[in-house]
């Protein structure tokens, strides 16, 4: 069963780690393997506390993403409505993404964000200029968050691999 339950987490692990560039959900998908994994192994090498520290870092990834977003929209001078409207935007852009088998998600939410934030701004402030740095500055606050996630899900591997090593050695 163990054989069993390693063999998911990576494969978890594997597709989280990729999910991080295509959507919010990678490291979400890490901590599933994780809990699985604990589950399967009647929590033996994965107990609460660890499980609880990659539940911690899996939140703090998610709070850095919106954050991330927002700040770098805001950064850039935008307003709220362009704040809402890159987050808006990127869960529109996704969504068609998705639609295009998948291969246009991470095309979309960058479209989405930047499109989003830009026409919020062009719409309140009439001003191009303003509107591509909020655009652009919604863009910035994405990969930022992807950095981050992935910081995030190798210190998870990290926890991981120490936990499952330090028990059979």
């Amino acid at each position: 069963m163990q054989l069993v339950a390693l063999i998911i987490l990576i494969v978890f692990s594997i597709v989280g780690f990729a999910a991080i560039f295509f959507t919010t959900f990678g490291t979400l998908i890490i901590l599933i393997g994780a809990l699985i994994y604990a589950f399967l192994t009647n929590f033996s090498i994965f107990t609460i506390k660890s499980l609880v520290l990659l539940l911690v870092f899996y939140l703090c990834g998610e709070v850095f993403e919106n954050l991330s977003v927002i700040l770098g929209t805001k950064k850039m001078g935008a307003s709220n409505l362009a704040v809402v409207g890159a987050f808006i935007g990127g869960l529109a852009g996704a969504a068609l993404g998705v639609s295009a088998l998948g291969i246009g998600i991470i095309p979309g939410t960058f479209l989405g964000i930047f499109l989003g934030a830009f026409l919020a701004e062009l719409v309140l402030k009439r001003d191009i200029i303003k509107s591509l740095k909020a655009g652009t500055g919604g863009l910035l606050g994405r990969l930022g968050s992807i950095v981050f996630k992935v910081i995030i899900a190798l210190i998870m591997f990290l926890i991981m691999a120490t936990r499952i090593i330090g028990f059979y050695s």
